[in-house]
């Protein structure tokens, strides 16, 4: 039996956003030999059994920024206790390292890690330093970035610019070459819990709208939320538009593979995963993000040549109508910007986050 090399305490929120890359950072550790263990609040239980190499615990947690002024107090207190819940675990573990991937479910281990004395590091996701890790970052060892130039990184705190591990399933698609449209444009739209509701309000009226001859070699598939799949489907029934909507599609992959253009959000996990599959997107960041991260992640993909951006105050059905038939009649654009959205990917992410963190834990 191989020895242990070091003890690792990985940390996320429990979205897919965060707890992805999270998996994948584990499994890379995990094959150079370390002990992984994986710390989250309750959510992290819709994840239960995605480190099966890993010790899982659960904490106490509570989200904070935008809430009034009683549901901040009792998110204080939630994350109070998980501190106290962190501190107890990491004495039990004694890790070289913890990784904390941001977001307030990461907050409490992190904290923990910064009071034991214990070496931190963040991965940031976005373009400007968000909440949590500004409040972590000066107690960290090292920051790992999705970008390049982050802002907001403290003075004199590492960085290493590794972007953010993507899912197997996804790294196998940079393996498929994007093909242009012949008779059939695959168009797929995904927004994430706080997107798709936008979408599933915009995109049918814009697509109704197009000329009977796009209409008819359009095929749609489109992330809607339970409660929007009634009127959605409706639309695109009364249209003729030949559509697939659900509120999850556990082939995302294999839908990416075949998208001729996707429409989605800013988020980084997003942006990384279009890049590392070299597909174009139209992408629209959430109007009035923290910091207006999710605006500066999309300027760096379309100031690169690799998405189209559209404001949200821009995003109507007649602008978006418009855009589409110029996008699916330019079939040469939309494979450059495939072709410059995967020179932005980054690959080799999970190897080179997996090999910083070895790295500072050596250093320390």
């Amino acid at each position: 039996m191989s020895k242990v090399q070091k003890k690792i305490v990985l940390t996320a929120g429990g979205t897919g956003g965060h707890v992805f890359p999270a998996q994948a950072l584990a499994k890379e550790l995990s094959e150079t030999g370390s002990e992984i263990s994986f710390i989250t609040d309750r959510r992290g239980n819709s994840f239960s059994g995605q480190f099966p190499e890993s010790k899982e615990y659960r904490i106490f947690a509570g989200a904070y920024a935008g809430k009034p002024f009683l549901k901040k107090l009792w998110a204080l207190f939630l994350m109070a206790v998980g501190i106290f819940q962190s501190l107890l675990i990491l004495k039990k573990i004694k890790p070289d390292a913890v990784v904390g991937f941001g977001g307030y479910a990461a907050f409490p281990a992190s904290f923990a890690a910064g009071i034991l004395h214990i070496p931190l590091i963040l991965h940031e996701q976005n373009f400007v330093l968000g909440g949590a890790n500004r409040v972590l970052g000066k107690r960290a060892s090292l920051i790992a970035t999705t970008f390049p130039n982050v802002e907001r990184i403290p003075k004199g705190i590492p960085t290493a610019y590794t972007g953010v591990p993507v899912r197997p399933e996804i790294l196998k698609v940079r393996d498929i070459p994007y093909q242009p449209a012949k008779d059939t444009f695959n168009l797929l739209i995904f927004g994430g819990s706080q997107g798709a509701s936008l979408f599933s309000r915009i995109v049918p009226k814009a697509l109704e709208q197009l000329p009977q001859d796009i209409k008819e070699r359009l095929h749609i598939v489109q992330q809607c939320r339970k409660e929007d799949l009634p009127q959605v489907r409706e639309t695109y029934q009364q249209a003729g538009l030949n559509a697939e909507l659900a509120p999850f599609f556990p082939d995302m992959a294999d839908r990416l593979s075949r998208a001729h253009l996707v429409i989605c959000r800013a988020g980084a996990s997003s942006i990384s995963e279009l890049s590392v599959a070299g597909r174009p997107a139209l992408i629209v960041p959430i109007y009035r993000s923290p910091d207006a991260h999710q605006l500066k992640n999309a300027r760096f993909m379309a100031e690169n040549g690799g998405a189209f951006l559209c404001e949200e105050p821009d995003f109507t059905p007649e602008t978006l109508c418009q855009k589409l038939q110029d996008l699916i009649n330019t079939p040469d654009l939309l494979a450059r910007t495939a072709q410059k959205a995967r020179e932005l990917g980054k690959p080799d992410a999970v190897k080179l986050f997996s090999e910083a963190v070895l790295k500072t834990t050596k250093g320390s």
